[in-house]
């Protein structure tokens, strides 16, 4: 917070910076908080300046320093003090107000930043936090009291005004995610399948993207958004470095898809079907056409109209935004829906059929009740029309962006992949004919969605060659054939099921009769090996923990009408596995093992009041043992920028 008053002792000063400040509003005689309790949080922000310079006026009376009778309508006193101050320790200040001062702060503050919003206002850019001058906008206490944040991010929303649109992300921000996604893709193995399915706009959107990413390393490689800034979503990579593909290699394949195409548009650009580009060198010609940003408001859903406030019997949906933030994918969301020419609705139905994977199993197979149909729109800022609106939005948003998904689904892999423990052992699951999941034991996170087993080799190559138990599946009659292919690409596996003839199977020396094709000679049984035993007594165990999972996340809970939507129905799947995962984990992990499940299963009655406002939608949840274990393990921490709430910010309050 820098702030100043005109004619007051911090402007004498010449100002004072507080690094960090958190407010807290206690009420220490009757019983209400009025009629906006709103209002009394924003006034004591406003109040906040004069009491800072009470204090200060006070603690340099103690110390013996001359302070000047009035200093008004004067320039800063530079002799006033010989040199800049630095308070290092905490500071405590407590001041009283009634609550007719802090509504009266809080309309002088109304009117000062609407008299500074108009057009010559400088408009600032949005940081991801709560706009405290946005009528309505709700300011109460997350546990007890109020904590607002302050500095320059509290400066920046407090001079946006009230009621002002946030500003659109820039291209560049958009083209660099998706230079990300494509690393990324690359990097899990899983390019190629990427590249197959991709239509000719989208080779053409990230043929631009590569184009604008290295045109603006090119030009500004000092820039803020030049080699020194990390690519979202891995840690630390950025396009061109040790380790990450050769950006001239990738536009080189995109290129040659492009080339491959039955039929090429009259309005692909001449540089498309030129030379193969240098390594590391932009595309000529095709930065010009790079598109502008659309603003989310106009590509996306905005959600529900300001001042909207109902309440939600299941509120776990918005529990997953957290964690999805954390992970960098709902930025990922946000570049392939504006990237891929989404329709409005396309956003609502992303987050619709994100929500069908936590909610409680349909009826009769996609009958829902009317509480979770209501869920489901709000979490989607779309008002329910009927349960066949949901599906004619999946089925639009697979035909719009369903190549791009596996972006997606590739960020949330490589993840996986690379926390995993090598020591640890992963989990290969037939889900359904066409259709493998790997899974890490630890947590039951997914690591990959294949319909081939060469799929897998990459992942398992970044998880670090672990052994990968196979558990039989007499229902699934294609898990017969796995161990074959796995053997044939060199993965190690351990399995309960029988070798077959001119399988070449060693028997584990354990209880329970498994086999493994790790090729060297086992031990005796007086010396057997530690880690295969271990597996094989594991194997059991772990393979009902992953029959539960697919049992209640893929077969019970679809997002979309079986075989409508596979693209949709596979990200969705992962994101809220990998979510679900995230919050089982850090809450419950050092208590028992842990799963998607638990998380599932704990907060499926757990009910909030969401109230949207001009910036923010506010989701207030009761107050107990599961907002407590959320609030302390900083599960509830503000999401800016939701892609289907129109770049609404999602913050958590308690009450």
């Amino acid at each position: 917070m820098d702030s100043t008053t005109d004619g007051g002792l911090i402007a004498a000063l010449g100002g004072c910076t507080v690094l960090e400040c958190r407010v807290r509003v206690v009420r220490t005689d009757g019983w209400s908080w009025g009629p906006d309790p709103s209002e009394l949080a924003l006034g004591a922000v406003a109040m906040l300046p004069h009491v800072v310079e009470r204090y200060l006026a006070g603690a340099l009376h103690r110390i013996g320093m001359p302070l000047p009778p009035s200093v008004a309508g004067h320039a800063p006193h530079s002799g006033l003090i010989p040199q800049d101050m630095e308070v290092t320790v905490p500071v405590h200040i407590r001041s009283c107000a009634t609550l007719d001062e802090l509504a009266g702060a809080a309309h002088t503050a109304d009117r000062t930043s609407a008299a500074g919003s108009g057009p010559d206002a400088a408009a600032l850019p949005h940081r991801g936090h709560a706009d405290p001058s946005a009528p309505g906008t709700t300011a109460l206490p997350r546990d007890a009291g109020s904590d607002l944040e302050s500095g320059a991010e509290a400066g920046a929303e407090a001079l946006r005004g009230p009621g002002q649109p946030v500003p659109p992300a820039s291209a560049f921000d958009r083209d660099r995610v998706l230079v990300g996604l494509l690393n990324e893709a690359s990097a899990c193995g899983a390019f190629d399948t990427v590249l197959a399915g991709l239509p000719h706009d989208a080779l053409l959107l990230l043929l631009r993207a590569l184009d604008a990413a290295g045109s603006r390393t090119a030009s500004d490689p000092g820039s803020a958004t030049g080699p020194a800034t990390p690519v979202p979503g891995r840690a630390g990579a950025v396009p061109g470095e040790a380790g990450d593909p050769d950006p001239g290699a990738l536009a080189a394949a995109l290129l040659a898809a492009l080339r491959s195409e039955p039929t090429v548009r009259t309005d692909t650009p001449l540089a498309a079907t030129g030379p193969e580009p240098a390594p590391g060198t932009a595309l000529p010609g095709l930065h010009p056409q790079v598109p502008p940003a659309p603003r989310r408001s106009e590509q996306h859903h905005a959600g529900h109209a300001s001042g909207t406030v109902t309440d939600i019997d299941r509120v776990l949906p918005f529990l997953l935004l957290p964690p999805l933030h954390d992970r960098g994918y709902l930025e990922a969301v946000a570049a392939v829906l504006t990237g891929g020419g989404a329709q409005a609705h396309d956003g609502a139905a992303f987050a619709a059929c994100l929500a069908h994977k936590v909610l409680p199993p349909p009826a009769h197979g996609w009958l829902r009740s009317p509480q979770d149909t209501h869920a489901v729109a709000v979490f989607a800022g779309t008002t329910p029309t009927g349960h066949g609106a949901p599906v004619i939005s999946a089925l639009d948003l697979e035909r719009h962006l369903g190549p791009l998904l596996a972006l997606l689904d590739a960020r949330l892999g490589l993840q996986a992949a690379e926390e995993h423990t090598a020591t640890s052992p992963l989990l290969l699951r037939a889900v359904a004919p066409g259709r493998l999941l790997l899974l890490d034991v630890d947590g039951l996170y997914p690591v990959w969605d294949a319909t081939q087993p060469a799929e897998l080799l990459r992942p398992w190559e970044v998880a670090g060659t672990p052994l990968v138990m196979l558990p039989s599946q007499p229902d699934v009659p294609a898990a017969a054939g796995l161990t074959l292919a796995l053997d044939a690409l060199g993965i190690g596996f351990v399995t309960d099921l029988p070798p077959t003839r001119g399988e070449q199977l060693s028997r584990v020396p354990a209880p329970r009769r498994c086999w493994t094709n790790t090729g060297a000679r086992l031990p005796s049984r007086s010396a057997p090996d530690d880690a295969l035993v271990g597996v094989a007594q594991r194997l059991t165990y772990e393979a009902s923990r992953a029959a539960r999972f697919t049992e209640a996340l893929v077969e019970l809970r679809p997002a979309v009408r079986a075989d409508q939507a596979p693209a949709v129905e596979r990200t969705v799947t992962l994101a809220a596995a990998v979510a679900l995962a995230d919050l089982s984990w850090k809450l419950w992990s050092e208590l028992e093992p842990t799963d998607p499940l638990c998380a599932l299963d704990r907060f499926a009655d757990l009910g909030a009041r969401v109230a949207f406002h001009d910036s923010t939608v506010e989701v207030r949840l009761p107050l107990g043992a599961r907002h407590a274990d959320l609030y302390r393990h900083r599960l509830l921490a503000d999401v800016p920028d939701v892609p289907w709430f129109g770049g609404r910010t999602v913050v958590f309050t308690g009450g």
